[in-house]
């Protein structure tokens, strides 16, 4: 069973190491709500490749700090 967090969505944008913006929303307007990375939700979509990528990015800014 696939554990369904907001980290491994498609709609997460990050915006540090422990939460992002969901953009399940479409339009100029439409609310950006903050979410923490491991949260879930009935929207969520697997985000394939892209999960390895977030990964990267948050070993990467762990490191930096």
């Amino acid at each position: 069973m696939m554990d369904k967090k907001c980290l491994k969505c498609r709609w997460l944008k990050l915006e540090d190491v422990s939460s992002g913006i969901c953009r399940k929303a479409k339009g100029k307007d439409a609310p950006r709500p903050r979410v923490k990375i491991t949260d879930a939700c009935d929207d969520w979509q697997n985000a394939g490749q892209q999960y390895h990528i977030r990964m990267g990015w948050l070993k990467n800014q762990m490191n930096v700090e």
